[in-house]
C-alpha cells in the first residue's frame, strides 16, 4: 500500500516544524521594575559612564551598602534607558547580577548593557540612565 500524497505532505512538514520548534529562541526580554523583585533598602546606585558600543548600550556606575544589614549573593542591579535626558521615551531595562555580598559601608562596581530588536539603538548617542536600583529577584 503506499502512502496517500496528503501523508507525504504532512510527513515533509514534521521535520521543519521540529527544527523550527527546536532552535528558534523566544523573544526573551529582561523584565526590569518589577514589583514582584524585593528593592534592597539603604543601597545608593549611581551611574558614572554611558557609552554606546555597536548595537548596545553601556552604562556602568557603583552601588554602595549604606545600611546595618549585609547584602547576600545573588542580587542584581538594574536601571532603564531613556532615548534623552527627557526621559520621556524608554528604550527599555536590563540587569545584571553581582556576585559579591556587601557588608555595611561596602561598594562594589557594576556594567549594564542593553540592546533590543525593537528599535536600532544607535539613533540615541545622548540616551541617558534612570531608574536604577539594587534589588533580590524572585
Amino acid at each position: 500500500m503506499r502512502p496517500s500524497s496528503t501523508y507525504r505532505q504532512v510527513a515533509a512538514i514534521i521535520p521543519f516544524v521540529l527544527f523550527l520548534s527546536f532552535n528558534c529562541e523566544p523573544a526573551t526580554e529582561t523584565t526590569v521594575g518589577s514589583p514582584q523583585d524585593t528593592q534592597i533598602p539603604n543601597t545608593t546606585v549611581t551611574v558614572d559612564t554611558t557609552y554606546t558600543s555597536g548595537s548596545s548600550l553601556y552604562a556602568s556606575g557603583k552601588v554602595k551598602n549604606s545600611g546595618s544589614s549585609s547584602i547576600t549573593t545573588p542580587w542584581y542591579v538594574e536601571c532603564q534607558f531613556y532615548t534623552d535626558s527627557t526621559f520621556t521615551l524608554k528604550l527599555g531595562g536590563n540587569n545584571t547580577q553581582i556576585s559579591v555580598p556587601l557588608s555595611p559601608g561596602q561598594g562594589t562596581f557594576w556594567t549594564i548593557s542593553f540592546s533590543t530588536t525593537n528599535v536600532d539603538v544607535r539613533n540615541y548617542p545622548k540616551f541617558r540612565v534612570k531608574d536604577q536600583r539594587a534589588i533580590y529577584k524572585k
